[in-house]
């Protein structure tokens, strides 16, 4: 029922806590939601470059965003360049799946700054 709710009003900027580190997917827990599920790195390659480093107990995945900082946040590098890592807390939004099977869709935007 959240995806279908999600359809025509998506999340946007929330907290999402990442709880794993895949080589293609990682998982994140959304608290406001009480919502856990993964993110797809492919989803993501539109917007970032995309990099794994590290090995099984220390993966972490770097998103550099394409085309540099986020409008009107300065140089700051941490406004272009993400690390999800275990316990990283992200920017996310939560939207519906566009394909069958329904269900939420969690697309990063950037690092969590408190707001």
């Amino acid at each position: 029922f959240l995806s279908l709710f999600l359809l025509p009003k998506p999340i946007k900027n929330v907290l999402g806590v990442v709880l794993s580190v895949g080589e293609k997917t990682f998982t994140i827990f959304v608290p406001s939601l009480g919502l856990s599920t993964r993110a797809f790195v492919d989803e993501h390659k539109d917007r970032f470059e995309i990099s794994l480093q590290g090995e099984d107990g220390k993966r972490q995945i770097m998103m550099q965003r394409k085309g540099g900082q986020v409008v009107g946040q300065g140089t700051d590098h941490r406004t272009s360049q993400v690390c999800a890592k275990v316990f990283a807390k992200l920017k996310v939004s939560c939207y519906c799946k566009e394909k069958a099977p329904i269900d939420v869709k969690v697309l990063v935007e950037g690092n969590w700054d408190g707001n």
